[in-house]
């Protein structure tokens, strides 16, 4: 059945939004409020975001972490998230505690305490948070930007400063709510199967908010003048972004000035993505995008490179857009990008959370639920001329440029750049113009809609049928991956993984690409511990076509050197970004306390060293030789029947032989224990992860660690509780239950200020020991049992998720249901054998290692 929306006032004059997807096991509740950054003053900055937080802070009735304990319970997600124009509160949850989870979001907002008592270590959280935005380069950069070329409102970071942070005020914080969030300036969102909708009106009818004045914004204004912003950051490229004034969403420019900025930047056929990156490798990435607020909007430019290649970079960039300026974008240019737009809007559609936030976006940053539809017709509309017109009408504004640069580079020589390009686009600018065979299929025992076909000894294909919407995955797996690789050729399967998609045999990688992105479609290679292969993600009218290239991807694959010494050089940007990297850094050396010597402790890039002896003819050889001996998967999720595919693939699968398959891999694993690391960065915070060995997919300790991880997540979690939110240790503190076919390993990640390092680490150990001593209680654990039901019924809907849940198990002989078998299992654990469990396991010696100021 179609999704029906409804829209209404109900009689607490609550304007409710109601999306019913009939059968829908997921639903989402969500609330929108049309407050963000963008109204607050000079002494209160950041008071948006502070007000979120201390949302979740309880109600009279739910005190404390009891919101997030009672969504937890049956496995939902509860979470907020601020901007500039909005703040959003929802909660994804199992469609059968849909009126449950709409009570529990209409008490939150409704009945805040704000108690005295949660606000102070709710400040040492926040600050954290800024803490480490001022760590991330990326978080960083924008902030820099904002400083450097945004006014009013817009000027300062939604997190605040950090003499704000300190010191909001219970004053402060009623003073916003009862100003900004009122029955004028809110929607309620609820999404899901909604059958049981008269119950759930009522529910909302029992809570009631203020009326009050609508939301003033301020006119989203860039700074009158060009601007340069130059600033260092402890990273290993330079960053160039820049800002040109965008015109409102609603004007009637905005079509055209947005298919401009995304013609030129956006997908790896773009001019400038062509030029910078895949032709002369100057760059390493590039994106463009636009961003709109309530009033205006900004364009944006994106691209990192080497430090060295500044020079050049910023001459090849003149060069394409006086050559774009002069030419234009071909009609084929402008089709492609029209076509991703409208396939987004049917992608949407695959998950209920992800349409109905459309929705509510729409009416917190436009006042209208259905604004995208009229700006994609607006889009539909847009001739090749006025794309051309407006990109030279874009460029005629002022550049705010913002450059985040290595400590080393002179900042002189940087500016001198940057003002060189400024002056080259506009000497460029020219003068403005007016405008069915018999195989073995076996059914799933748990999903009808799953089975999985033996097209050939050792080669299968897994088919699931989902008819809601007009798309579908195809994703190939071929056993491999780092499990097949040594210190020497280390990286092979990720360069594989690649460049699988650069061409083949008869069809060169530009023409791909492009027919790629003119269809709306995305083919990726990938590479993990024990596979690697390629995704395809499409509309089903291009299914022939985009097999083919699929297909053929797979089986006669080309590596054109210049896009292998690309690949190798992204790598190798790659590996040095990594030093700078604390988070990374800590995991990295964490791995290899675990993987000792087992091929699970190498870097799934590869090393420097290893890239030399990875060459074109190694790597074919690699992958033939793999097509040849070792299993291979086929998944189709999507809504065309069995016996087409099958007669889609028959003409691939004759050049592919049987196989025997091969032996299933022994590789010793020699765990340490008792290991304590040290590796010094320069960070106000400190990355810290505290765990041991665990075990492979296939053991059921590894379902112990699932339910283990359960308890330890979420935000009404002991450990959250006490670490974050008693003692204000950290932003975030969770369990990693990293977990492959071999082995795997578990822990405790957490960030805490380089202030903060052994408290935190005292804070763990002693929550890990309580519950090693003490165990949990039997209310406790049923409540892991919900929750891992509801999330199961939460994370997994899309096509995509459904083909990565049974794929790997199939591939490796594990069998189609083994996600499902583990669930079941779950249901059926006994108390006592679990508690016997964690006191096993958590009696250990662990390894410890930290990634900041010593």
């Amino acid at each position: 059945m179609p999704i029906e929306i409804e829209k209404k006032k109900l009689e607490n004059n609550l304007e409710t939004l109601f999306i019913n997807s009939p059968g829908s096991s997921s639903a989402s509740v969500q609330i929108w409020f049309r407050a963000g950054s963008a109204l607050e003053t000079k002494d209160n900055e950041g008071i948006a975001h502070f007000l979120e937080h201390m949302f979740f802070k309880g109600t009279p009735t739910r005190p404390g972490s009891q919101i997030a304990h009672q969504v937890e319970s049956y496995g939902g997600e509860i979470n907020a998230f601020t901007s500039f124009d909005y703040t959003c509160y929802y909660i994804n949850t199992p469609s059968n505690h849909l009126n449950q989870t709409v009570d529990i979001l209409m008490d939150m907002v409704s009945n805040p305490e704000f108690k005295q008592e949660e606000l102070v270590p709710e400040r040492d959280v926040v600050f954290e948070e800024y803490r480490r935005s001022l760590d991330n380069p990326n978080q960083f950069n924008f902030m820099e930007l904002q400083k450097s070329c945004f006014q009013d409102g817009y000027g300062h970071p939604i997190l605040g400063r950090e003499e704000t942070i300190k010191n909001f005020s219970r004053e402060q914080l009623n003073h916003f709510r009862e100003s900004f969030y009122n029955t004028n300036n809110s929607m309620l969102v609820v999404s899901g199967d909604i059958s049981n909708k008269e119950e759930i009106e009522k529910t909302i009818k029992k809570y009631h908010m203020p009326s009050g004045k609508t939301s003033r914004f301020p006119e989203f204004k860039l700074k009158s003048k060009a601007s340069i912003n130059i600033h260092q950051k402890e990273v290993r490229q330079t960053t160039l972004t820049i800002t040109i004034k965008a015109p409102h969403y609603e004007s009637p420019l905005a079509g055209a000035e947005d298919l401009a900025i995304n013609c030129l930047a956006y997908g790896e056929t773009s001019r400038l993505y062509q030029g910078l990156v895949v032709n002369s490798s100057l760059a390493s990435g590039l994106s463009g995008s636009t961003m709109y607020f309530v009033d205006g909007g900004a364009h944006y430019l994106k691209l990192a490179f080497p430090s060295e290649n500044i020079q050049q970079v910023l001459k090849e960039m003149s060069s394409i857009l006086a050559q774009i300026f002069k030419e234009g974008f071909s009609e084929e240019e402008v089709t492609k990008i029209k076509n991703q737009y409208v396939a987004s809007k049917i992608y949407e559609k695959e998950s209920i959370e992800s349409y109905a936030f459309s929705l509510g976006h729409g009416f917190a940053q436009n006042g209208d639920i259905h604004c995208e539809d009229g700006f994609i017709d607006r889009l539909k509309k847009t001739t090749p001329t006025q794309v051309n017109d407006s990109l030279r009408e874009i460029f005629s504004r002022n550049l705010h440029l913002t450059i985040q640069t290595p400590k080393k580079e002179s900042a002189q020589k940087t500016k001198k750049a940057a003002l060189s390009l400024q002056e080259a686009i506009k000497k460029a600018l020219p003068q403005k113009k007016k405008l069915n065979e018999k195989l073995k299929i076996k059914k799933s025992k748990f999903d009808p809609e799953a089975s999985v076909i033996e097209l050939k000894k050792g080669v299968q294909l897994i088919y699931r049928q989902n008819l809601m919407t007009p798309t579908f995955v195809f994703h190939t797996y071929v056993k491999g991956g780092l499990s097949h690789e040594n210190e020497q050729i280390c990286g092979a399967h990720y360069l594989l993984g690649k460049c699988l998609t650069y061409g083949y045999k008869g069809l060169k990688y530009l023409d791909l690409k492009n027919d790629l992105e003119n269809k709306s479609a995305y083919l990726n290679g990938f590479s993990g511990k024990n596979a690697y292969g390629l995704t395809l993600h499409g509309l089903t009218e291009n299914f022939e076509d985009l097999i083919e290239h699929s297909m053929l991807s797979f089986l006669q694959p080309q590596v054109p050197t210049k896009y292998l010494s690309l690949e190798k050089q992204l790598v190798k940007r790659a590996l040095e970004n990594q030093k700078e990297d604390p988070v990374k850094q800590c995991f990295k050396a964490f791995n290899k306390i675990i993987f000792n010597k087992h091929p699970y402790s190498l870097d799934l890039i590869g090393t420097e060293s290893s890239l030399k002896k990875n060459t074109a003819k190694s790597l074919l050889e690699l992958h033939q030789k793999n097509i040849k001996k070792h299993e291979i998967v086929f998944t189709y999720c999507g809504d065309l029947s069995l016996d087409y595919i099958l007669n889609t693939l028959k003409p691939y699968l004759k050049r592919i032989p049987a196989r025997n398959g091969t032996k299933a891999l022994k590789n010793k694993i020699n765990p340490l224990s008792n290991q304590k690391m040290n590796l010094e960065f320069d960070r106000e915070q400190t990355q810290i992860f505290i765990g041991r060995s665990a075990f492979g997919i296939k053991k059921k300790e590894d379902i112990y660690l699932k339910m283990l991880t359960s308890h330890l997540s979420g935000q009404s979690s002991e450990l959250f509780v006490e670490v974050r939110d008693r003692q204000g240790l950290c932003y975030a503190v969770q369990p990693v239950h990293h977990t492959a076919l071999e082995a795997g390993y578990w822990g405790i990640y957490i960030a805490a200020g380089h202030d903060k390092t052994q408290a935190a680490i005292k804070a763990i150990l002693t929550v890990l020991e309580q519950i090693k001593n003490g165990g949990i209680s039997k209310e406790q654990f049923e409540r892991i049992k919900t929750m891992i039901e509801g999330q199961n019924l939460i994370n997994i809907q899309t096509n995509d998720d459904f083909a990565n849940i049974y794929s790997i198990p199939v591939l490796h002989d594990l069998g189609l249901d083994l996600e499902h078998v583990s669930n079941e299992k779950i249901k059926h654990i006994q108390y006592d054998e679990f508690q016997a469990f964690i006191r096993k396991f958590l009696d250990t010696k662990w390894n410890i290692v930290q990634a900041g100021r010593n």
